[in-house]
């Protein structure tokens, strides 16, 4: 009944004290919601661009499944099977030199990219001449049409139109790729991109024995079949033909690998501005209760409790904690808008935007236990102070050590901190090695700093 009185006229005396404005806790709020807000704009941000890959996976994969074959094409076994269960398009590709039909004879590597009348079996090849893939890859004048990257037009130093080599065959450059629906799935890429059609490599002679060549098939599964299921099949029909296969919810490994390293390395950003944040919110603290000496002392003077002392600014740390968290947590929810719209033309995918609340509850998590952690060990040295040690701290500056409970309550905040930084990440043990670092920099700062207090002392008493 005592500690619930003393508890009420300290919420009374907490909100008296902070009518006077954040004069001493602007700092503290900065520092929370910087850290907050790159936790919650970071992950949300790498939410949004998962959930673009998500939502547009049969897009980016071209198809409910992709096989692939090196060097060799599918049989006509496999090609039946595939007819049978599903609608497929063929992709060949390579990499060659095409020439420019010049006396220069300009030429530059390229990524072929031969597709049949199927593809695209989802999205649409976007070309900046506003015409169909039909129309600029059919064969007319005796010439195949073909499509590439602005790029390849300006290595070549040639416009629409124009004809070029590529191994023995002559094509005519007929677009200008704006947008290939399933380009991402296959990032890897050492030239521009030509695309033309599969009948036309005849012409080029480029497929030999030993050449470098890969057999991609998009496949759209009829109604009613599983992907799961249609794959186990294939593979027991044909066991030994090498396919590598890939679903959607894995359309784009290359890309999904560097979303996760991004993710990686961002959270370690964040939280490296969190805990950077964590010794500016001690700081801050600190210095406020240092101002609040007197008062402290006074209120001890006229028979006030630690405990009540203690409630009394665990309380205004509490109210302006919240209040920086959810400041943070509408900063990350935001940011990550910002960054979309600023990054559009170089992210590979759309992002999808929409509130995620679990990169946002990881945040705010995130900002309570820094703040538990950085802020107990002042607040409890504050109260833990003798009333003659606070009326003549200016004279004589005091080490106080605080209560036991206190200093263990301190160490299991920092382990439930360490716990969710590994519990969260992706990669636990570049999680745990980043926990270790962390403490050992956060170490030798401190001995650093002790350091540097007791030479000053030793230069004063010379």
């Amino acid at each position: 009944m005592l500690k619930q009185k003393q508890i009420l006229l300290a919420w009374k005396f907490a909100l008296i004290e902070l009518r006077g404005g954040l004069t001493g806790f602007r700092i503290f709020l900065a520092c929370l919601v910087l850290g907050v807000g790159s936790i919650a704009g970071l992950g949300s941000l790498i939410t949004s661009i998962q959930a673009g890959i998500d939502r547009d996976g049969k897009k980016l994969l071209g198809g409910d499944v992709s096989l692939r074959l090196l060097h060799r094409p599918a049989t006509e076994a496999q090609r039946m099977f595939l007819s049978s269960t599903s609608k497929f398009s063929e992709i060949v590709e390579m990499r060659a030199m095409a020439v420019k039909q010049t006396k220069s004879g300009q030429s530059t590597l390229v990524e072929i990219k031969a597709v049949d009348l199927n593809y695209p079996l989802f999205g649409k090849v976007k070309l900046r001449e506003k015409m169909s893939l039909t129309e600029a890859l059919q064969f007319t004048d005796g010439l195949w049409g073909a499509i590439a990257d602005q790029s390849l037009l300006d290595k070549l130093n040639i416009g629409v139109g124009d004809k070029f080599r590529l191994g023995s065959g002559f094509f005519r450059l007929m677009g200008t790729i704006e947008d290939e629906p399933d380009r991402i799935a296959n990032v890897m890429t050492l030239g521009p991109r030509l695309m033309v059609r599969t009948a036309s490599l005849a012409a080029t002679k480029l497929i030999q024995p030993g050449s470098q060549i890969r057999y991609r098939y998009r496949v759209l599964l009829r109604k009613g079949l599983a992907a799961d299921a249609w794959s186990k099949t294939l593979l027991e029909k044909f066991p030994k033909a090498g396919w590598r296969i890939r679903y959607v919810n894995n359309a784009a490994p290359s890309l999904q690998r560097f979303i996760e390293r991004l993710a990686l390395f961002l959270s370690f950003v964040g939280l490296t501005t969190l805990l950077i944040g964590g010794i500016g919110v001690s700081n801050a603290v600190s210095s406020y209760l240092d101002k609040k000496k007197k008062i402290i002392a006074t209120f001890k003077s006229l028979g006030a409790s630690n405990y009540f002392i203690f409630c009394t600014y665990f309380i205004q740390v509490s109210i302006l904690s919240t209040f920086g968290i959810i400041l943070g947590i509408i900063t990350g929810a935001l940011l990550p808008l910002f960054l979309i719209y600023s990054l559009r033309n170089i992210l590979p995918v759309t992002p999808e935007i929409g509130l995620y609340a679990l990169p946002l509850l990881i945040a705010a998590a995130f900002g309570v236990l820094i703040t538990m952690t950085f802020t107990l060990w002042p607040l409890a040295k504050a109260q833990a102070t003798p009333v003659a040690h606070l009326f003549r701290d200016k004279v004589s500056v005091t080490n106080v050590v605080p209560n036991y409970k206190f200093i263990i309550l301190v160490i299991v905040c920092a382990v439930i901190l360490a716990g969710l930084i590994i519990l969260t990440a992706e990669e636990k043990w570049f999680a745990s090695w980043f926990v270790l670092g962390s403490l050992v920099v956060l170490s030798v700062l401190r001995g650093a700093s002790s350091a540097v207090v007791w030479l000053a002392k030793q230069c004063v008493n010379l």
